[in-house]
Formats: structure tokens, sequence, C-alpha cells
């Protein structure tokens, strides 16, 4: 009885302690996923020690891994709260980040199955699934992103030209596919960290490549025409040395069909010119076009992301605000802005929507971000700043 008394009052203050202390306030780096934590000890008052009642609280914050090296250095992932019969000794903490994470990869530049230069850009998605596998492995991040860039450099060399565009115009499910069969084959990173989604940020092709490519396309069919002429022009006149040796109405004859056929083909290389340089307007146009797409897409995307961090910024200012009770109308519009900027995220349009905006794109400016999250980020930044 007075052993489980004691026991009880010891486990109550060890609760009670770690609840008043309440959980860490934890940022995480740029690619990097977990922050060490604080040393517990346990088991060094007399009557923890007398009696064998050693015992830890654990204080997570949201969204955090907790992982807990025992002082005989087996790691162990450990939900919040009491944590009683454990051995006595020093445990280590480390909080591992759960949150969906981005990250961008640096410029890859390839050459295409159908022989063009291009320099791709994506955003990966990621997220930590085994932490305890994640902390074991020496930089988990970087080493993901390393392979990434290598799936890049193999993507555009196993693609021609039209199917990268094509991925950089839509959610491609093909595009998610290909990284992720590659990713999901790296063990043991491919158990502790999976990929939650990934698309192009930029796609840029060797300008003067390409025209060169597209001159040399024009010449060669120009070339070709020229050959065409020179043959029916050699052949005009082999046949007219011909029928000359004939009495003059069979020569005669077969003049007016020779010169009737060449200016059959006269019509008919004037047609292939006329088809020609209308293909050739068509490509100017079509470049045009992407290069005015390419750039309003960059603007919504910067415009989105200047939206995104300062409503990233603003929430991270009202919860650092240590010392105070937060105002409940600062935790209502905090919440609402943290659903607004997830709505916006998985609101993102459709392959049919974003055609549909490619194509307006051509006439019209890209829209600015939603006015939900401008209105709620504003409206916090009044409340942290009243003065203001």
């Amino acid at each position: 009885m007075l052993k489980s008394f004691i026991r009880r009052v010891i486990l109550d203050k060890i609760t009670e302690k770690g609840q008043v202390e309440g959980a860490p306030i934890v940022n995480f780096l740029e690619r990097k996923i977990s922050v060490e934590g604080e040393d517990m000890y346990v088991g060094q008052g007399w009557l923890e020690w007398l009696f064998w009642l050693g015992g830890f609280y654990l204080a997570l914050p949201a969204n955090t891994y907790g992982v807990v090296v025992y002082p005989d250095g087996t790691s162990h992932n450990l939900k919040g709260g009491l944590h009683d019969e454990v051995p006595a000794g020093v445990y280590q903490v480390y909080y591992v980040d759960k949150h969906e994470r981005t990250d961008t990869s640096a410029p890859v530049s390839e050459m295409t199955t159908d022989g063009e230069k291009l320099t791709l850009q994506v955003i990966l998605r990621y997220r930590v699934d085994e932490p305890v596998l994640a902390l074991s492995i020496a930089r988990p991040v970087e080493t993901l992103m390393e392979h990434i860039e290598t799936d890049v450099a193999q993507y555009i060399r196993t693609h021609d030209h039209s199917d990268i565009a094509d991925s950089s115009d839509k959610q491609d499910s093909k595009l998610f596919a290909f990284f992720s069969e590659r990713h999901n084959r790296r063990k043991p990173l491919s158990d502790a960290i999976s990929i939650t989604g990934i698309e192009l940020k930029d796609f840029t092709g060797d300008r003067e490549y390409v025209e060169m490519r597209r001159k040399a396309r024009m010449d060669e069919r120009q070339n070709q025409i020229e050959r065409q002429q020179a043959e029916y022009q050699q052949e005009l006149n082999r046949l007219k040395a011909l029928h000359k040796a004939d009495n003059e109405k069979v020569a005669a004859e077969h003049t007016a069909s020779l010169e009737k056929k060449a200016t059959e083909h006269k019509v008919e290389i004037e047609k292939m010119e006329a088809r020609h340089q209308k293909e050739k307007q068509d490509i100017l146009i079509q470049v045009q076009l992407q290069e005015i797409d390419l750039d309003n897409k960059r603007k919504h995307l910067q415009r989105r992301e200047n939206e995104f961090f300062k409503a990233i910024d603003a929430i991270s200012a009202a919860t650092n605000t240590s010392g105070y009770p937060m105002n409940s109308n600062v935790i209502k519009v905090m919440t609402d802005l943290v659903a607004a900027l997830k709505e916006e995220v998985e609101n993102e349009p459709n392959s049919a929507e974003k055609k549909s905006t490619t194509e307006k794109s051509r006439t019209a400016p890209l829209a600015s971000p939603t006015d939900k999250v401008e209105k709620l980020t504003n409206t916090l930044l009044n409340l942290l700043n009243p003065k203001k």
C-alpha cells in the first residue's frame, strides 16, 4: 500500500510537471527533419531509486514524432504523455517533423529522346513515415533530393520534348508514377520517407539549339523541293532530247504533255511552299504562346508563394507569443487561415481546368491568390499588431 501510494504521488508529480511545462516550440530547419530535445533523467530522486518508481513525461508539439533513445541505446517512437516503469538513466529525445514537407530540386539539363536539350526543375512533396528509421539514415533529405535530381535526368533522357511539355501543363499521373516507382526501389530510404507529390516547377528549352534544329528541318525540306525540281527538269530535258529525234508531231505532243506536267508540278510546289510558310508561322506562334503561358505561370506561382509565405509568417508570429495567453480571436483566425491554406492546396484545378486557364492566359493575366487567404492573413496581422 505504501509503495503504491508513493508510486502514484511520484508519477502524478512527474505528469503535473510535464503538463505545466508543456511542449517545447520546435522549428525544423530546411532539409532537417529532426531537432534534438533536452535529455531526461530517470531514477535520480531518492524515493524513485528506493522504490524503483522511475518515469518521464514526454510532451510533444503538434504534428511531431517523439523518438526517445533509452539508456541501453535502443530508439523508440513514443506517444506524448507519461511513460513509467522504465529503467533509470539518461534518455535522449529527438523531435521529428510529421508534416508534409516541400523541397525544390536544382535545375537539371539533359537531351530528350527526340534530340532537344531541356532543363527541368521539380517541386517535391514528401513525408516522414518511419521516424526511427529516418534518424538512422545519414542526411536523409539531402540523399532523397540527390536521388530525385538523378531521376529528373533519367526522365528527360527517356521522354521526348512533347511528353515533357504536356507534363508541365497538367497534373500528370505518369510523372508521379515514374518518380514513385524509382523511389520505392531505394530501401530503406523509401520505407522511412514517402513521396506524396511531384510537379514540374521550371521547364526551359535550349533556345539556340531548338532554333538550330528548326532551321535544319526547314533547310532539309527546301533542299528536297529543289532536288525534286532538278529531277523533273532533268527528265524533261531528257524527254525533249528523245522526242527531238522523232518527228516533230510526236515531239510536239510529248513536249506539250511534259510542259503540262511541269505546270502542274509548279502549282503543287507553290502549294507546298505555301503550306510550309503557314507551318513555319504556326510554329513561331506556338513558341510565343508557350513563352507567354510559362511567364504567366511563373508570375502566378510567385504571387501565390508570396501570399502563402506571408500567411505562414503570420501563423508563426502568432504561435511565438510565448509568456502570454493567446487571444481567442487570434486562435480562431489562425485556425481559419490554416484551413484556408489547406483548402487552397487541396482545391488545385484539374487538368481540364488548367487547360482552360492556359487558353485564357493568352489574352488575360492569371488570377491573384485567393482573397480568403489574403483577408485572413491581414486580419491575423492586425490582431497581432493592433497599433498598426
